[in-house]
């Protein structure tokens, strides 16, 4: 059954190493996290890792996001979809949303490409 989810964190982007693509950085998180073969449905590590971490992880424009101090909070009605950025670096998220129809993934993706 669908209902609204509310969900509080923040994010910090992800530095790749240099010369370092994401399709290698993507398939080295998911054999460090045990995850050593592409399922038959992916076509690449880019999708395999989206598939396994999409709460966790967020991949806009080539940059990969990382959630932490991430807490999903009580039900209510009214779509919520805010990002605003900390002095750290790092960016504080509050995003309420009915999944019947978006996920937490498609709603992070969305603010942070308005970002960029």
């Amino acid at each position: 059954m669908s209902y609204t989810e509310t969900h509080i964190g923040k994010l910090r982007k992800v530095e790749l190493e240099e010369n370092q693509t994401l399709e290698d950085w993507c398939r080295e998180k998911c054999q460090s996290l045990g995850k050593s073969e592409l399922a038959s449905y992916n076509s690449n590590w880019i999708e395999q890792f989206r598939d396994e971490y999409s709460e966790k992880y967020f991949i806009v424009k080539g940059e990969v996001w990382e959630a932490f101090e991430h807490k999903e909070v009580g039900e209510d009605n009214d779509d919520i979809y805010d990002i605003s950025k900390n002095d750290d670096g790092t960016l504080s998220f509050i995003m309420r949303f009915y999944n019947g129809g978006t996920c937490l993934t498609e709603c992070i993706e969305e603010e942070l490409e308005k970002l960029q």
